[in-house]
């Protein structure tokens, strides 16, 4: 049986909680989140969404067609990128992602307050968010069971959207012109409940699912749900950057660590933290 709660499906699973082995960089985690630390950010949103849709497989004589003919009817088919207003999920992906920030302790500033973000504090970043991208597709979906030593298996398309996030960080003033790209994605998919049962009226296998379709309203609900998520990718860059600096002498990080600033607890990341293409 293949069950997915929910349309927002996450690699991994977080493990909060104290973990002995984390000890030492615990201490040193604590020192960072409970300090003063005033990280300043210039913070510039990107002008535009990057949208694509990857259903070819769905469209009669696909293969057939020149580019701009693909091109075309991708965009005239897709089910969900053709309908984003740009302007809309950028408002409200960045609201929530610079409204999380303060909440973190960060002090943000936009284009319109880079003469007062210039004024010389210390610690103090650009943060462009250089390209967000939404990709449409179909999502492979193959659940088995095994009836009396016959295999039975069904094959489903689910309707999934990625969301793909780059950003360019940089120290303000050092004039190297060296960045840290950091990166991430999730992915929203239709909701699906599936399995096979032994129907004993007519004696034979059969199969019972219900689809619950992932809808354009909810491609938009998780734009602030990521912009607040990548707020907390971000406070743990940092706090990760801190740690590695502030161990005892030949001690190494074990882990990348994530805070969680409403449970106040503290644990490995796993796979919810950015990527780090390209460090400094």
């Amino acid at each position: 049986m293949v069950k997915f709660n929910g349309y927002i499906f996450i690699a991994g699973l977080l493990i909060m909680g104290g973990l002995q082995s984390c000890l030492p960089e615990r201490q040193v985690a604590n020192t960072f989140i409970q300090s003063p630390h005033s990280i300043s950010l210039l913070v510039n949103p990107p002008s535009m969404v990057y949208k694509f849709n990857h259903k070819g497989e769905a469209i009669e004589g696909f293969d057939s067609m020149s580019q701009q003919q693909q091109d075309a009817a991708l965009w005239d088919s897709s089910r969900y990128i053709r309908f984003i207003n740009d302007s809309i999920l950028l408002e409200s992906y960045m609201n929530g992602f610079i409204d999380q920030l303060r909440v973190l302790g960060f002090d943000v500033y936009l284009n319109s307050s880079i003469d007062s973000f210039m004024s010389g504090k210390p610690q103090s970043y650009l943060l462009n968010v250089s390209q967000i991208q939404l990709d449409e597709y179909y999502y492979p979906l193959q659940d088995e069971d095994n009836f009396l030593d016959t295999v039975y298996m069904k094959t489903f398309n689910l309707n999934a959207v990625d969301y793909s996030c780059w950003f360019d960080l940089g120290k303000a003033g050092s004039g190297s012109g060296s960045k840290t790209t950091l990166y991430a994605t999730s992915t929203a998919y239709d909701t699906f409940d599936g399995r096979f049962f032994n129907d004993p009226f007519s004696g034979t296998v059969r199969y019972k699912y219900t689809i619950d379709s992932l809808k354009t309203k909810d491609v938009y609900a998780m734009a602030p749900y990521l912009g607040k998520k990548h707020a907390g990718y971000l406070f743990d860059f940092f706090m990760n950057q801190y740690i590695a600096k502030h161990l005892p002498p030949g001690m190494e990080m074990e882990d990348y660590f994530h805070y969680n600033p409403v449970r106040k607890s503290f644990g490995p990341a796993y796979d919810e933290r950015f990527e780090i293409l390209r460090p400094k």
